[in-house]
């Protein structure tokens, strides 16, 4: 019968330990007209556009609604463009890095 024994190697650890110290940089968020994000039309009142789902919570807060995190919306069927999406105000938001350009516009993707 033979033994056969094995050794992972780690990482070094200042590689890893700069990783988990390292956070991705704050995002400006810049508030988008609605019509220009999703397909829909202005009523009396408000803008009517067809259910859009969020993909899931964002660790942006709505600058409005302080205490609630932004919605992530993929450009998919009647969405225009990714953006960022108050469900308590109803107010969509592009994130923008420190150098001004969109953190959600990835080239011409589409999920349709």
């Amino acid at each position: 019968m033979s033994h056969v024994s094995s050794t992972l190697s780690a990482p070094p650890s200042s590689l890893s330990s700069d990783r988990r110290n390292t956070r991705a940089p704050a995002f400006i968020l810049l508030e988008v007209d609605p019509r220009d994000v999703i397909e829909g039309a202005l009523i009396e009142g408000g803008y009517y556009a067809e259910d859009i789902q969020a993909v899931g919570k964002m660790r942006e807060h709505c600058p409005y609604c302080m205490n609630v995190q932004l919605q992530l919306v993929l450009r998919y069927k009647h969405v225009k463009r990714s953006h960022l999406f108050c469900n308590s105000c109803t107010r969509c938001f592009d994130a923008l890095y420190p150098d001004g350009t969109s953190a959600l516009i990835v080239g011409a993707m589409s999920l349709v």
